[in-house]
């Protein structure tokens, strides 16, 4: 029988058996499921784990290792513990075996998945009290909520009424805005009007935790606010982090079944004697957001980014001083070489932007990419660094360059079609140009990774993957990728000494040989490293151990008039002509 036929003939016995089963393509990375997946783990079909790396998500990492220890042999059995959609841990018993197609030659992994104890799926679907029969409560006053239309201003309208009265209990207790995390995901997967029920369901919630302890009113599309009147204080993170334990924990029961909804919260401490109730509001609102900047499903003070004010200036300032700078072409390559580990020869330089000071200082990346990063200038910096990287290329042309590109920029369409426009009439110059992105840029969604991929290399250009090894691509997902280079994270590189360390970085090694990727050692800042690297069969080292980065062109001789980088507009028609210069133009 073929495993295809296999699944298919499991298909309707699974429903009266709470099993699961499942069938990996092994050698394309593809999974395929059969039975109610969503009973299982909570996730709607359209979120199915697709590949092996996506399944393993979801398991805990603790027991990862066992897993991969027996899922390879021909028959076996283990448990481990998976994460369902609402962040409850289940314990799960898999069992499989390898199945071989005659009729294709396909080898592929079939197995089952069953809850061990299920009285745990049965805790996790469970509604708190404060859920059942909230379903009809109407929007009323205290200890109900406001429509939105109205509900802002009837909060602030009862909280000034709160403030009136004795003066010495005027305005006391606090505030806190609860927005829904990742709406947007939820409409589009589902559709507006199941969106509308969840924010609804969501509202009730906590209309019940509040009681009548105070006030709550729906402020935004998915926003809430809640005003807890003469409440202590110190009792606030406690109340926050008990709400959102209580969506953390048990989802909202829905017309699609249980559904676990994030949240994120803000919180203000409202004063005696503290007028101007609407500027506490913006504040909460203010925290809230916050919590969603800093990762979603947390809980943050006003307090916490209270004194932010300065730092905000400091980042205006910051990004005041780089775009003056980038006005006046101060703003530079500083190009690091990247040697080959047998010859010590340079293979190519990387390029890095700098900017230097109205003083004539030269500022690291580290300086004042946050404040580039948060004022949304990234792709602009990127840009223009391909502009000069480019500049550079058509100047010489012996030379070979790579240039970074943030994850911001490689989702950017724009910036794509400008690269193109610019090199697909000099492939030459193309082959010269490295384009190098992020393990987490490409794992974002690697299906356009690989799109993106495949034209920078139609287009001439090699392909490399940065900081290798600090999040969790898989080696097929690599060969899946098609990149020319893997740039090994400077953390193993600088601690090679350790075990674990040059394990890893060998073990790349053997993997990235059958694969037929090239290697760099990133961050070797001694030789003992370089030299290690070396006999490992590493392809390339960088570091200081051969180079610090540079703004002078560093393969030209020191006495060499084209070597320092200009520093003016006015010294070099070629600088002003780079500084107007838009690739993006002809896109």
């Amino acid at each position: 029988m073929s495993t295809q036929n296999w699944i298919n003939h499991l298909s309707h016995a699974l429903s009266d058996t709470g099993l699961i089963a499942y069938m990996w393509h092994i050698d394309q990375d593809r999974l395929e499921w059969q039975g109610d997946l969503n009973g299982l783990l909570g996730i709607e079909d359209s979120q199915r784990p697709q590949t092996a790396a996506h399944f393993m998500k979801i398991i805990n990492p603790q027991d990862v290792p066992q897993r991969l220890a027996v899922v390879h042999n021909a028959f076996f059995l283990t448990s481990y513990r998976v994460r369902r959609a609402n962040g409850l841990q289940v314990d799960i018993q898999e069992s499989g075996s390898i199945q071989y197609d005659p009729e294709t030659g396909e080898k592929t992994l079939c197995g089952f998945l069953r809850i061990v104890d299920h009285k745990q799926l049965l805790n996790s679907m469970k509604p708190n009290s404060a859920q059942q029969g909230s379903e009809r409560l109407s929007y009323a006053t205290q200890g109900t909520m406001s429509h939105m239309r109205d509900g802002r201003h009837a909060l602030i309208s009862k909280m000034e009424e709160w403030g009136e009265g004795t003066k010495d209990i005027q305005l006391a207790g606090y505030l806190l805005v609860v927005g829904i995390d990742r709406v947007a995901m939820f409409n589009e997967a589902f559709g507006s009007q199941f969106t509308d029920e969840l924010i609804e369901k969501t509202g009730h919630r906590l209309q019940q935790m509040i009681a009548d302890r105070g006030f709550i009113a729906r402020i935004d599309g998915d926003v809430f606010a809640m005003f807890f009147r003469e409440a202590p204080h110190a009792e606030m993170a406690s109340v926050a982090h008990y709400i959102l334990n209580a969506f953390y924990e048990t989802p909202l029961r829905t017309s699609r079944g249980p559904i676990g909804v994030g949240i994120s919260v803000g919180g203000m401490l409202v004063r005696p004697k503290t007028k101007a109730p609407g500027d506490f509001l913006a504040k909460a609102e203010m925290a809230m957001h916050a919590a969603k900047e800093r990762g979603r499903g947390r809980f943050v003070s006003y307090n916490e980014i209270a004194g932010e004010g300065a730092e905000t200036r400091g980042l205006l300032q910051s990004g005041d001083a780089f775009m003056r700078a980038l006005k006046d072409n101060r703003v530079k390559l500083a190009f690091q070489p990247v040697v080959h580990s047998q010859t010590n020869e340079v293979s190519f330089h990387e390029s890095l932007i700098r900017f230097i000071d109205e003083q004539g200082k030269v500022h690291s990346a580290g300086e004042f990419i946050p404040a580039i990063e948060k004022l949304g200038l990234t792709r602009l910096v990127d840009r223009y660094a391909l502009r000069m990287a480019i500049h550079e290329l058509s100047m010489f042309p012996s030379l070979e360059l790579s240039v970074n590109v943030s994850n911001l920029t490689l989702s950017d369409p724009d910036w794509l079609r400008g690269l193109v426009a610019a090199l697909r009439d000099h492939p030459q110059m193309a082959k010269r140009l490295i384009i190098e992105i992020t393990e987490s840029a490409a794992m974002y969604d690697m299906s356009k990774t690989i799109r993106i991929v495949r034209t920078l290399r139609d287009l001439g250009c090699r392909v490399a993957l940065d900081d290798f090894g600090s999040g969790y691509t898989a080696f097929a997902q690599l060969k899946q990728l098609d990149i020319d280079i893997v740039k090994i994270d400077k953390t193993f590189i600088r601690n090679i000494g350790e075990k674990e360390n040059h394990l890893f970085v060998k073990t790349l090694q053997a993997l990235a040989n059958g694969v037929d990727i090239e290697t760099v050692g990133e961050g070797a800042e001694t030789m003992t490293e370089a030299r290690m690297l070396a006999e490992d069969g590493i392809n390339h080292i960088q570091g200081y151990a051969f180079g610090f980065p540079s703004v002078e062109r560093v393969w030209l001789p020191k006495d060499h008039h084209q070597r320092k980088l200009i520093t003016t507009r006015e010294e070099s028609r070629d600088a002003a002509a780079l500084q107007h210069f838009d690739y993006t133009s002809e896109a």
